[in-house]
């Protein structure tokens, strides 16, 4: 499954149209550069390697660590984009891995890896595919395999430009296509109008409620592109949040071996 975001205005004999809003640009096309941006994680085509950690606090509640290793490769012409995230630690999860094949266009196809077990199994279910990648996250395996792609669920609407974190940004609102029934009603993102990458985006429950937002904050240029350092996702409903902190991320090529759901792990743990 993928992603998208809300709201409709309309402009009136103010003689200003929403292309030139956007400077000619169109709702799709900006969506377009979005995705091309790497949208929150801000990145081309090629074959890269992030390490990250997540931290995760429930309401209340003492926060708990996780570090992974994501290995990428994106934008090859006629293949889908291919994403290998390795849990490192705590220790009772390291070595588990989740492997996605996404496509340009249909849903994403996930594998996990429990090295416990020496299982490796393809998620198909709705409910299992829907489950939180990391419990409390509040993200779930298909949304992460997705990508946070928006373009199969929702239609954009280019809603206005506002600063945000001192940045100028388009205001996307994204409803979902006839006949699709995504997550959320409506979301709503704000994107950088120099860099194509996510500032904030808004998501609205089936009753139009705001339930879940995510920041991204310490944004900077490496050689792969224009990336937050951190990423703040505050689950409304629940009460939680949850903080993603880019600590690596570098460009090298990455054999096929890897990315094979037959070949899981392709490497040792100890070997990262």
């Amino acid at each position: 499954m993928k992603k998208k975001v809300l709201l409709s205005v309309l402009i009136i004999g103010l003689g200003v149209s929403l292309g030139l809003l956007a400077q000619g640009l169109t709702a799709d096309q900006i969506l377009n550069r979005v995705e091309e941006a790497g949208g929150f994680v801000g990145g081309g085509a090629g074959s890269i390697i992030t390490t990250a950690q997540v931290d995760i606090t429930p309401d209340g509640e003492e926060t708990t660590s996780y570090t992974f290793r994501v290995y990428t490769i994106w934008d090859v012409e006629g293949e889908p984009d291919r994403g290998l995230l390795v849990y490192l630690a705590p220790e009772l999860v390291a070595g588990t891995m989740l492997l996605s094949w996404t496509p340009v266009v249909g849903d994403a196809r996930i594998w996990l890896h429990l090295p416990a077990l020496g299982l490796t199994k393809e998620l198909i279910a709705p409910a299992i595919r829907g489950e939180e990648f990391v419990v409390g996250s509040g993200i779930s395996r298909e949304e992460l395999a997705a990508g946070f792609r928006f373009r199969d669920d929702y239609s954009p609407e280019l809603v206005g430009e506002e600063t945000v974190q001192g940045k100028d940004c388009y205001v996307l609102v994204l409803t979902p296509l006839e006949g699709h029934f995504p997550d959320w009603s409506s979301i709503t993102l704000w994107v950088d109008k120099e860099h194509f990458v996510v500032v904030q985006v808004e998501f609205y429950d089936e009753e139009g409620n705001l339930a879940r937002i995510m920041e991204g904050a310490d944004f900077y240029a490496d050689q792969i592109g224009y990336i937050p350092r951190k990423i703040m996702l505050t689950n409304l409903a629940l009460g939680s949040t949850v903080t993603i902190s880019i600590l690596a991320r570098e460009l090298r090529e990455l054999p096929p071996e890897y990315f094979d759901p037959k070949n899981l792990p392709p490497f040792e743990l100890e070997g990262l």
